[in-house]
C-alpha cells in the first residue's frame, strides 16, 4: 500500500548495544563444526554478536541511548510529545514499556505513550505512526525507541539457525514535522498467511491455553527455545515481496534508483542483502551493511546503520535514503526521505547502572 503522509525529519538517533561482543564461533560453539561455522560466518556477514547480560532488557538500553540524544545530541525534553516503543521484548506483559520510559526519562505527563509490538519492520512502521501523529501535536516531537533482547540469552544456545544472526540492541530516534508543502511516500504490505514462517510462542497465550487444553507440563517452556522460522520462505519472501515493494516504491516516488544516496535495509544476514540488492539492480556501495560485530537488531537494525556511520554522515554528498524493514509478520514497510539535517551519534556500549 503507497501512503502519502506528512513530511518529517529524523532529528536525531542513537543506539546502544552491549558492553559483551562475543564472537560467533565462540557463542556457537559445540552447535556446528568449526569449519561449518566459519562458512555460516561468511554468508551472516556476523562475525560477533552484542549478548545483553542476563538482567539487561531492550528498554534498558533504549533509556541509555535516550539519555545520549538529550546530553551529548542537545535536544530538549520538554520537546517531547509522544513516546513509542516499538519491540517484541517489552518488560511486561502489561503497563507498556513506553510507561516505563516515560517514568525514567522523567517527562511530564502531558504526552502521548504506547507499544508497538513489531519486529523487523519495526522502525519504518514507526515513522509512518509518528509522521500520522505530529500534525495534532503542535511544535512537539515524537520519541521512537525500537530494539529487541532475546529473551534466551540466560541459557546456552541450542538453536543453531537464531543463535549465529541476533544480536542485542536498544535505539531511540527523535522525529518532527518538517515545515514542507511536500508529503513523503510509504510502501507498506502485510502477509498474515504466512504468519506462522517465523514466530515465538513465548509470551502469549496461545501456548498456556494450548498446553492447558491437552493437559501437557507447562513448566519450563517458556526458555526462548520455541521460535520458529521457515529460513528457505523468509528469504524467497525478501528476495521478491520485499524487493518488489522497494522497487514499487522508487517508481511511484517518481525518482530513479541512482537518485538515492543511501539504501538502509534491516539486516537480517549479508548474503540475502546482497542478493537483493543485486536483484534490484544497486550500487553496491550505497547498500550500508555495517553489523558485523553486533548482529540482526531487529527493529533497532536500521537506525544502527547509522549510528555505526556516526558524525562521518553529515559528510555524505547525498543523504536522500531509502529505509526497508522486512520480516516477521510477515510484513514489509519502506520510505524514501531526506536526512540532511539528521544527528547520528556514534553507537554506545550500555553501562551498568542501579537505575
Amino acid at each position: 500500500m503507497l501512503l502519502k503522509a506528512t513530511p518529517i525529519n529524523l532529528e536525531g538517533v542513537a543506539a546502544v548495544i552491549s558492553n559483551k561482543i562475543v564472537p560467533v564461533e565462540e557463542y556457537c560453539a559445540g552447535l556446528a563444526s568449526p569449519k561449518k561455522l566459519r562458512k555460516i560466518i561468511a554468508g551472516t556477514g556476523f562475525e560477533s554478536l552484542s549478548i545483553a547480560e542476563n538482567d539487561v532488557c531492550c528498554s534498558d538500553m533504549c533509556f541509555q541511548a535516550a539519555e545520549h540524544l538529550f546530553n551529548e545530541g542537545g535536544f530538549d525534553r520538554d520537546s517531547i510529545g509522544a513516546l513509542i516503543f516499538v519491540s517484541q521484548s517489552p518488560d511486561y506483559r502489561n503497563p507498556a514499556t513506553a510507561y516505563i520510559l516515560q517514568k525514567r526519562l522523567n517527562l511530564g505527563s502531558d504526552l502521548i505513550a504506547f507499544d508497538i509490538g513489531l519486529g523487523c519492520s519495526g522502525f519504518v512502521y514507526g515513522l509512518y505512526v509518528a509522521s500520522s501523529m505530529l500534525n495534532n501535536l503542535g511544535d512537539r516531537k515524537v520519541m521512537l525507541f525500537c530494539g529487541d533482547v532475546g529473551n534466551w540469552r540466560h541459557k546456552k544456545p541450542t538453536n543453531l539457525s537464531s543463535a549465529v544472526l541476533f544480536g542485542d540492541v536498544g535505539a531511540c530516534a527523535i522525529v518532527s514535522r518538517k515545515q514542507s508543502d511536500e508529503e513523503i511516500l510509504f510502501n507498506i504490505h502485510s502477509y498474515g498467511d504466512r504468519w506462522h514462517y517465523l514466530f515465538s510462542e513465548d509470551g502469549g497465550t496461545r501456548l498456556i491455553k494450548q498446553k492447558a487444553l491437552n493437559s501437557f507440563d507447562f513448566e519450563g517452556t517458556a526458555n526462548g527455545t520455541n521460535s520458529h522460522m521457515d529460513g528457505m520462505k523468509v528469504m524467497e519472501f525478501t528476495l521478491f515481496e520485499s524487493a518488489d515493494n522497494i522497487k514499487e516504491l522508487i517508481v511511484a516516488s517518481g525518482l530513479d534508483k541512482n537518485d538515492i544516496g543511501a539504501y538502509l535495509f534491516h539486516q537480517p544476514q549479508k548474503l540475502l542483502i546482497d542478493d537483493m540488492a543485486e536483484r534490484l539492480g544497486l550500487d553496491s556501495e550505497k547498500v550500508i551493511a555495517n553489523a558485523q560485530n553486533i548482529g540482526n537488531g531487529s527493529s533497532a537494525s536500521i537506525p544502527l546503520l547509522l549510528t555505526e556511520i556516526g558524525s562521518a554522515w553529515s559528510e555524505r554528498p547525498n543523504k536522500k535514503v531509502l529505509m526497508s524493514g522486512f520480516g516477521v509478520g510477515l510484513s514489509v514497510a519502506s520510505v524514501i526521505m531526506d536526512l540532511d539535517n539528521t544527528v547520528c551519534l556514534e553507537t554506545k556500549h550500555y553501562e551498568r547502572s542501579d537505575v
